[in-house]
């Protein structure tokens, strides 16, 4: 048996259960969020007006990570059976991101299929883009600390010819009522507010997307999931509890269907049951993990990752892995 598969049935199945009073963290999460723009308004002519936009970013910034959660977990089908309902929560809780959830659904399902491989989106391949030995390690820390999304909004080109063209034009109206919207909430809003409540959460939220994406899958191995993605805050409870548990991604990886609500409570009870080498990438904390990745960059081995891609069709590669499904998701 490897990794994971020892772990109990009765365990998995708790696991599974649905359990939709946790959706109630999508209100209180944009509850919070409408407080922090009320805050917002009424410090905006305070002498610590700009620490406390600050704040009030920060705090924006893991609210819409958090509900980027819940409608990571409706893609994968486990807040609902129903796929209407699913769709239209992903919706709700994506839209923050300011991308189009239809796509994320038709890219994210396909990196479960594809994880760690080469054509693999979460897997930054820096020699695509320089064989310099500093360069390399320039760009590694760039993508891994803020550049992430720019990289990603790029790839998921290839993903747009993936869809109907009733799927791309769901996904345009997507896009359109979402930068609708923020256009005029802009236009109606003192630039004060607008720029603490939209404009640098989004920053904040481009360094801590670009971060998490180094933590979960740099240089993990393609192949058995239960090896392929690092858990991570497994003792930082508060970043947990606001992140929805997305920390927890080497389980959601090997069990996807498992609701965010229960992958802690799973990865507690099922822990003893992984192999060394799942329990060796299970993480407590997040900053350190953090440095020791930006360390591993530093020492990053450019001609090793050369001599690991050489012998294939990185062409061929992509095109091949485009003809492939992606999961399925578990919504009926």
């Amino acid at each position: 048996m490897a990794g994971m598969d020892d772990v109990p049935s009765e365990i998995l199945r708790a696991a599974y259960q649905r359990k939709p009073i946790h959706l109630l963290k999508v209100p209180l999460f944009y509850g919070a969020w409408a407080g922090c723009i009320a805050l917002l308004f009424a410090t905006r002519d305070h002498r610590f007006a700009i620490p406390i936009g600050i704040a009030a970013s920060l705090l924006i910034a893991n609210l819409v990570r958090g509900l980027g959660s819940v409608a990571h977990d409706a893609v994968h089908g486990s807040v609902s059976k129903s796929k209407t309902l699913s769709y239209l929560i992903a919706l709700v809780c994506w839209a923050p991101t300011g991308m189009s959830v239809t796509i994320y659904q038709n890219y994210h399902l396909h990196h479960h299929r594809i994880t760690n491989t080469y054509p693999d989106v979460d897997n930054f391949v820096v020699t695509d883009y320089t064989t310099n030995p500093f360069l390399a390690k320039v760009l590694l820390l760039s993508v891994y600390s803020f550049g992430y999304p720019t990289y990603f909004m790029f790839q998921m080109f290839r993903y747009v010819k993936r869809l109907s063209f009733a799927r791309k034009v769901r996904m345009n109206l997507e896009l359109l009522g979402f930068w609708g919207a923020v256009a005029a909430f802009g236009l109606n809003t003192p630039l004060h507010v607008f720029f603490f409540s939209f404009l640098l959460p989004f920053v904040f939220g481009a360094m801590l997307a670009s971060i998490t994406s180094m933590i979960e899958h740099f240089e993990m191995p393609a192949g058995e999931d239960a090896y392929g993605s690092r858990t991570y805050c497994t003792q930082m409870p508060l970043l947990a509890w606001i992140w929805n548990n997305v920390p927890y991604h080497l389980e959601h990886h090997k069990f996807p269907g498992i609701p965010w609500y229960n992958l802690k409570s799973f990865h507690h009870q099922a822990f003893p049951y992984y192999d060394e080498q799942s329990k060796k990438n299970c993480y407590p904390g997040f900053f350190s993990l953090v440095f020791s990745l930006y360390a591993r960059i530093l020492k990053v081995d450019v001609s090793a990752i050369e001599r690991k891609y050489r012998s294939i069709d990185r062409e061929g590669e992509r095109q091949k892995s485009m003809a492939l499904p992606g999961i399925e998701s578990a919504a009926a």
